[in-house]
């Protein structure tokens, strides 16, 4: 899974040097530079042109590096781990994916039941496709789906309605929007309207530490804090790794994965 993720990025990376290509020559076709500042302005298109053909370069080299390696697909469910590795696939509609430390695939994160006008608002902008109202699900690697959430809200308050694998809702999480661009705050209640934990977490970097009113840390993530042992697998410059406490029930643990699982979603607009 972690090399057929540098090889989509790679070959999304062909697209987009396709089409800019089209427009660099379309440019030069219907307004050919005359003039030798007009031909400098035209020189900015290589900026682009060569931030894409790093992404390819280094897509290639990172897929090259893992292909041969076997890593099979984790025999554990989410709810049983300790951490999860978290990383952006590359693709119109934006999915997480999620391994263990030793690469190991456990599952995605992605859209379901997404309504045929978002897909060209995804293709123009994942930022304002991720202001509407939409359903996400976890799908484990064999296939199962193990929680799904909705969301709705945007500008004031963003809301997530958390349902089990049977479609039994576990509870809800609340966010106050407007304020998390500095500071995200928001607040897990189960079904029984009772509050469970209270989230903070930077608007910045997405940093938080989490703990309930015993005491108890629930999750732990640090923005650009990986194990260096673990390189050899995930190739990337940045890769997100998330603690999580083992000691949570089920239950609880399907509410924090779902929150999680928000936040990062919402990290792909930044």
């Amino acid at each position: 899974m972690i090399s057929d993720l540098y090889k989509r990025r790679e070959k999304l990376g062909y697209v987009i040097l396709f089409l800019l290509l089209i427009v660099l020559i379309g440019w030069l076709i219907f307004q050919t530079p005359e003039t030798q500042r007009e031909w400098l302005e035209l020189s900015f298109f290589l900026l682009p042109l060569g931030f894409v053909v790093s992404i390819i370069m280094i897509s290639r080299s990172h897929y090259n590096k893992v292909k041969e390696v076997n890593i099979p697909n984790s025999q554990r469910r989410i709810t049983e781990l300790n951490h999860v590795v978290i990383k952006k696939d590359a693709g119109i509609i934006p999915r997480l994916l999620l391994f263990e430390k030793n690469g190991e695939f456990i599952g995605m994160l992605k859209p379901t039941n997404t309504p045929w006008w978002l897909y060209p608002l995804y293709m123009l902008s994942e930022e304002a496709a991720l202001m509407f109202p939409q359903s996400y699900g976890f799908e484990s690697s064999d296939g199962k789906t193990l929680f799904t959430f909705n969301k709705r809200g945007w500008l004031k308050q963003v809301m997530l309605s958390v349902y089990d694998p049977n479609n039994k809702k576990l509870g809800t999480y609340i966010q106050e929007e407007l304020k998390a661009v500095f500071n995200i705050k928001g607040k897990i209640i189960n079904e029984k309207n009772e509050n469970v934990l209270v989230i903070e977490a930077s608007g910045f970097s997405g940093d938080f530490k989490w703990y309930d009113e015993e005491g108890q840390q629930w999750a732990r993530f640090y923005n650009g804090l990986f194990p260096h042992e673990y390189t050899k697998i995930f190739r990337d410059s940045q890769n997100d790794i998330v603690e999580l406490s083992d000691q949570l029930e089920e239950e609880n643990k399907i509410r924090l994965l779902s929150v999680i699982a928000y936040l990062f979603m919402a990290r792909i607009k930044q």
